[in-house]
């Protein structure tokens, strides 16, 4: 049979059970005694047997009471967590959020911004996912991810795009000539071995662009997949290389370390982006978390316009680094 018994007449039952007494059970529900009595009627007219027999020593179960209690006590344990959980959900701290990073900024940037966020609610849950940038724009468009960061030119439709531009500088080994130079240009790389990424990576493409423009062809002598590979190279003193801010100042923070950061013109910026869903709503803690990101990223955007981007200059001046 189906039960219509209501959660308050569980909760009477239960405290009845715990108390042993109608009476006590209703001074700790604040109720009177003719109410639990009315409710504990309504449950055994409900669920078709007898609760409680009556006697001179108070109110004692009958054993199908016993069983049915336990069954109260599972239910209304649950009830409880459906509430911590709606609770919690309500709040923006319940469920895990899953945020996915390009390789570039995977282990500096998302550790930094998911620290302060968990500083200020620690009882959040978060997953940080590691792939291409066109896997997680694929992934973020169909709802497996909450949020990613990527880098521009991998969107797709589906996405809604807050782009950010971080300067990329030229990586020079550090006993290279070259490294002494405040700004370098591209007639300064003529013969030089140059590291870069994939012929199709923006970073490429863009300084293939400047190439063109000094009437000079772009001859990558190795290619690479992450940028962070690329530092490594130089750092090996085998080229020169451009490379984004993050990599670049996870590289001058290295013991090792044996490559100067050199502003290049004309500036070259590496176009990235948060992204969500257009059709698959951000949960409560995705945006709690996102002005996180935002501020992160926006502050890379300025550092690394303020150490790298370089002023063209007018005829007759010299380029210089922003200041």
């Amino acid at each position: 049979m189906k039960l219509r018994h209501n959660l308050r007449q569980l909760q009477i039952f239960q405290e009845v059970v715990r108390t042993g007494s109608l009476s006590q059970a209703a001074r700790r529900l604040g109720l009177t005694q003719p109410a639990v009595s009315t409710a504990i009627a309504n449950l055994e007219s409900d669920v078709g047997f007898l609760l409680f027999r009556r006697n001179h020593y108070g109110t004692q179960l009958t054993p199908e009471a016993v069983h049915l209690a336990e069954g109260v006590d599972k239910v209304l344990a649950s009830v409880g967590h459906l509430d911590e959980l709606t609770d919690g959900l309500r709040d923006g701290h319940a469920g895990k959020l899953t945020v996915a990073s390009m390789p570039g900024l995977s282990p500096t940037v998302m550790p930094r911004v998911m620290s302060r966020y968990l500083a200020d609610f620690p009882r959040s849950r978060l997953s940080l996912q590691t792939f291409s940038s066109r896997k997680i724009a694929e992934w973020v468009a169909e709802g497996q991810f909450d949020l990613g960061v990527i880098e521009a030119d991998a969107a797709v439709e589906e996405l809604v795009l807050e782009g950010y531009q971080l300067c990329m500088a030229l990586a020079v080994p550090v006993m290279h000539p070259l490294a002494q130079r405040e700004v370098l240009f591209p007639q300064d790389l003529a013969g030089e071995t140059i590291i870069t990424l994939d012929q199709h990576h923006q970073s490429t493409l863009k300084l293939a662009r400047a190439f063109q423009q000094a009437d000079m062809t772009l001859q990558a002598s190795i290619e690479t997949h992450l940028f962070p590979s690329v530092a490594m190279l130089v750092n090996e003193g085998i080229g020169i290389a451009l490379i984004d801010p993050v990599t670049a100042e996870a590289m001058l923070a290295r013991r090792d370390c044996q490559l100067r950061v050199v502003p290049f013109a004309p500036t070259i910026n590496l176009d990235v982006a948060l992204v969500t869903s257009r059709f698959h709503p951000v949960s409560r803690q995705g945006q709690r978390f996102m002005p996180y990101l935002t501020a992160e990223l926006a502050a890379w955007q300025q550092r690394s316009k303020e150490r790298y981007a370089v002023t063209m200059p007018e005829d007759g001046e010299d380029a210089a680094p922003m200041v």
